[in-house]
């Protein structure tokens, strides 16, 4: 069943830009989500690949925001002839310093709007030692649904600001109530002020979370499939620059008045 569901939203999706990202949705997924809020989400990733004019708006939308933050990052148009990201042609303290960009860039999307571009790979990033981190993406983003935004914004503010009542009302709000032990480990063990990203790691996490929301008879929201792409997309990239990374101190930058 699982395997039919993911063959649809592929053959729905072939020839797009976003194709590919079907790839990074973990399989446990497609168990525990409604294949009518499945196949709805992939229609709103083929919508949205497929308006030029909109994504440019939402593109420059999101720059701003970036750059209202301060972060020095340059967004733009995808360049099909990018070299992509070269870890090993930079040095720790230009590695490390992407790899905080990166993290700054994944939750000044969260809570600045409601659209998010998805594409974080290494080939949509580029840059060089003493240079700005340069984000090129394919024309992939969801619009997310508002009572799922808000559950998440209240999932990551509650628990890198150590507010219980607020990370347990985003659990509720995600319908993921009686999983958080499962969900706790994506967001870093410790203080977070040093978290090693590995892919399989996170894949085991999320198949853990969403194998107890199927336990409980839980229908995920569509949101869930975006916000899965999302994060593999990061935990690949910061896995390839080898380093730990202080994942509490870029939610504090990227959100001072969450």
């Amino acid at each position: 069943m699982a395997k039919g569901v993911r063959d649809v939203i592929r053959r729905a999706a072939r020839g797009s830009s976003w194709s590919h990202f079907m790839d990074y949705a973990s399989p446990a997924l497609f168990e525990v989500m409604p294949m009518r809020a499945l196949l709805a989400q992939g229609k709103e990733f083929v919508s949205n690949g497929s308006d030029g004019h909109r994504y440019a708006k939402v593109r420059e939308g999101i720059a701003s925001s970036l750059r209202a933050r301060g972060l020095d990052v340059e967004l733009g148009p995808q360049e099909n002839k990018a070299r992509g990201l070269v870890p090993a042609e930079l040095s720790e303290d230009a590695r490390r310093q992407t790899g905080d960009r990166i993290l700054e860039i994944y939750f000044t999307q969260i809570f600045a709007g409601d659209e998010t571009i998805l594409d974080l790979r290494g080939d949509s990033f580029s840059t060089s030692e003493g240079a700005s981190l340069q984000w090129r993406p394919k024309a992939f983003y969801v619009q997310w649904q508002s009572d799922f935004l808000q559950g998440l914004r209240d999932l990551y503010a509650g628990f890198y600001l150590d507010e219980e009542a607020r990370f347990e009302a985003g659990l509720h709000r995600l319908g993921l109530q009686n999983s958080g032990d499962a969900l706790v480990s994506h967001l870093g063990s410790g203080d977070q002020r040093s978290v090693r990203f590995e892919t399989s790691a996170f894949h085991t996490s999320f198949h853990d979370t969403f194998l107890a929301c199927r336990d409980r008879g839980v229908a995920l929201h569509r949101n869930f499939l975006a916000l899965g792409i999302y994060l593999v997309c990061l935990y690949d990239v910061l896995e390839s620059l080898e380093l730990e990374f202080d994942v509490r101190g870029a939610f504090e930058r990227s959100c001072v008045s969450c």
